[in-house]
């Protein structure tokens, strides 16, 4: 009963909040629309909070424990740095001025600090995957204590995930990478030295590797059980682990489940989860199903969507619904798998694909997944009109004779050397006679050429290089030698 007039309370506090900073717009509209972009003010509008002036909190209410004891601002800001543990202690991190800096520089909208990622996605409408919403319903420390501490402080993780990195799975480091795993600087005096803060957390997130396979995260999860039960333990796994140990340290803690899953088909499921189970996965998310009935708390699927399970994401979504958990999209970026790698034509038939589902919202859970799954479809949307303008771009469609071509690349040269002339010449005279095409980007990359490193480049080579470079140029847009 307790929870659920928490919950009240708090969706009390935020629409409360909403409806001030409504009121407060005209005030300060500004400052809280400084870039003029209507995705900003757009994204702005579809916040918990209502449209506040700074853009995102994580710099005063949360904090980053990063692999190698680097403290960063959140997942998707590692370049702007806090400090580093051990040379600077937890207190040092926490009370530097780094924090303030960031802060200051996002009241104005300046995401030049390392913050590109959410700025990306809400230029891209995908508003429900900006990162920067997850800071908007905590709360304020006077003391600028951080009210979330985020952990990935280890990557011991069973699996071997496709689109995954050594970084991430000592097991693809073993494995794939062939490298020893080097554990990291983090040890019981880093527990010791978070103890003081750990009571004012209202969040403590664990990433991995695979969190419960982090001997060290059972220490910091006792003693916030410990000191503030009231504070929620939100952990990412892959759901391949569940023992009697795991069962009872549930039991005792406030905790809330993120289970990743990205495909509902076993022989798929389990080529992208490489080592993973696909029915023990499925039976372990019933039994966090289960507990978060039992302790009115939730369970969350966060999937990545790739070129290869690309099909099943409306599935996954109705699957969620069904089961009554949240889904979360992740960004994929791995080579290979990113689905912006798509051509247009083909993020143009998943859009349809995706545009053409029937998704009943009976519920909370399920009108907030339909939204993710929105925000999904705007996410490709925007791929898609990328993809067409650099296909656009790219494509040969300028003639040009070798006569033409031989002007374009003279007017490169920095001096009328008639010998370099002549080689270029002959150079271009054993391409083939046909009719030859351009791109806008190839004009694009002559236009940026240095004439200098240009002219330097070649006058000293012989006449087969620079048809090389020739042939390059306009199979590749590259006037550099090919390997």
């Amino acid at each position: 009963m307790s929870n659920r007039l928490d919950k009240y309370y708090k969706l009390l506090r935020l629409k409360k909040r909403w409806i001030s900073n409504w009121l407060a717009l005209p005030l300060r509209k500004d400052k809280v629309f400084t870039l003029n972009n209507s995705a900003i003010k757009s994204y702005q509008f579809t916040r918990h909070s209502g449209p506040e002036q700074d853009i995102c909190y994580a710099p005063s209410r949360s904090i980053y424990f990063g692999f190698e004891g680097i403290v960063v601002p959140c997942c998707f800001n590692r370049d702007y740095i806090y400090g580093i543990y051990p040379k600077n202690s937890v207190k040092e991190i926490i009370e530097s001025g780094q924090r303030s800096f960031l802060q200051n520089h996002l009241k104005t909208q300046d995401f030049s600090h390392g913050c590109k990622h959410c700025l990306n996605l809400i230029e891209s409408y995908n508003f429900q995957g900006v990162e920067a919403r997850l800071y908007d319903g905590l709360k304020h420390n006077k003391n600028n204590y951080p009210s979330e501490m985020i952990f990935e402080l280890d990557n011991t993780c069973n699996l071997e995930c496709l689109m995954c990195e050594g970084k991430f799975s000592s097991s693809i480091l073993k494995n794939r990478d062939k490298k020893q795993y080097q554990p990291g600087p983090y040890d019981k005096e880093f527990v010791n030295q978070l103890i003081p803060y750990l009571k004012h957390l209202e969040v403590a997130k664990f990433l991995g590797g695979e969190p419960f396979l982090i001997n060290l995260y059972y220490n910091i999860w006792d003693e916030i059980i410990k000191c503030n039960k009231a504070c929620t333990i939100n952990l990412q796994t892959n759901g391949t682990v569940f023992n009697d140990k795991i069962a009872s340290l549930l039991e005792r803690g406030k905790f809330q489940i993120g289970i990743s899953i990205d495909s509902l088909k076993k022989e798929r499921f389990e080529k992208i989860r490489k080592n993973a189970n696909f029915e023990q996965v499925l039976k372990n998310l019933d039994k966090f199903i289960d507990y978060s009935h039992r302790h009115n708390t939730f369970v969350n699927l966060s999937v990545c969507p790739m070129k290869q399970n690309r099909d099943e994401i409306p599935e996954i979504v109705k699957f969620c619904n069904n089961k009554g958990i949240f889904v979360y999209f992740n960004t994929v970026y791995t080579k290979s798998y990113n689905l912006r790698e798509l051509s247009s034509g083909e993020l143009l038939n998943l859009l349809k694909n995706y545009k053409s589902v029937h998704l009943k919202s009976k519920s909370y859970i399920s009108k907030r997944n339909i939204s993710f799954f929105k925000s999904l479809i705007s996410q490709i949307e925007d791929w898609y009109k990328q993809k067409k303008d650099e296909e656009i771009f790219n494509e040969k469609r300028l003639p040009y004779n070798k006569d033409k071509l031989l002007k374009l690349f003279v007017g490169n040269l920095t001096y009328n050397d008639t010998l370099l002339i002549e080689k270029i010449n002959e150079a271009l005279n054993e391409l083939p006679d046909n009719e030859i095409f351009l791109s806008d980007a190839q004009i694009s990359l002559l236009q940026r050429v240095n004439k200098n490193e240009f002219t330097n480049g070649i006058k000293n080579e012989s006449v087969e290089n620079i048809r090389l470079r020739l042939n390059n140029f306009l199979e590749n847009c590259s006037l550099a030698l090919p390997e």
